[in-house]
């Protein structure tokens, strides 16, 4: 649809809008029934809401940025599907050392080790600056880089998002941020899509420009995302 009017399309548009409609709809009824499927009054809570926004930032990230990757590899540096695949492979490895991360959030809180993670995002920054002949050394370094600071994100804000929840109120804190962190991916990968493709209208014959250009938009994404990490609680737990 990117080359036919992208999200001013009609039938882009169209679906927006009753989505948008029946969202509105669904957050009228939960916020008035005294037994709600999912209880939304639990965003009055800063950190819920601030962990909530933050989860849909990190979905926007993670999922728009691997529609994009395996493009890039294939388009820019000409590797072939298989090889394409394989390269997504240091990013999984970064996520390793993240388990660290809910043991940080208990000793320093959930505000700095979000911080960390999105300073993390900046390993987007070689392939916005890639021309196609960056040695393959530093995007695998960048995805590393990625990988350890998103995932970080991710624990350390599911670790923030449930202080202060009381135990009766968790299954719907459970439910709230998964849908946040898939709506946010849902998001990402189609504005990312339309932009991408946008670009190639604009520079037919400069893919690797269209594509610096995309990832420059998906860290201004990221970057949005200092916003609600800087409202989040600095919580330490007391000592004994």
């Amino acid at each position: 649809m990117g080359n036919r009017g992208g999200f001013g399309h009609p039938n882009v548009l169209a679906p927006l809008l009753g989505g948008l409609a029946l969202t509105a709809a669904f957050t009228v009824r939960s916020l008035r029934a005294r037994h709600p499927l999912v209880d939304l009054r639990l965003s009055r809570q800063r950190s819920f809401a601030m962990s909530a926004l933050l989860l849909f930032a990190s979905g926007l990230d993670l999922f728009g940025s691997m529609l994009l990757l395996p493009l890039y590899y294939q388009q820019i540096r000409h590797d072939s599907v298989v090889v394409a695949g394989i390269m997504s492979i240091p990013q999984a490895i970064g996520t390793l050392p993240a388990r660290l991360a809910g043991v940080l959030v208990d000793r320093l809180g959930p505000r700095p080790v979000v911080l960390a993670g999105v300073v993390a995002a900046l390993g987007t920054v070689p392939f916005a600056l890639d021309d196609g002949h960056t040695p393959i050394a530093l995007p695998a370094v960048a995805l590393v880089v990625r990988g350890a600071g998103l995932s970080t994100l991710n624990l350390a804000v599911l670790a923030g998002a449930f202080l202060g929840i009381a135990p009766v109120d968790v299954p719907h804190a459970s439910s709230i941020t998964r849908v946040a962190q898939q709506l946010g991916g849902a998001f990402g990968a189609a504005v990312l899509a339309v932009i991408l493709q946008r670009q190639f209208a604009t520079h037919p014959a400069a893919h690797p420009m269209a594509f610096a250009h995309t990832f420059w938009w998906a860290l201004a994404f990221s970057a949005v995302a200092f916003v609600p990490a800087l409202l989040l609680p600095r919580h330490k737990p007391a000592q004994a």
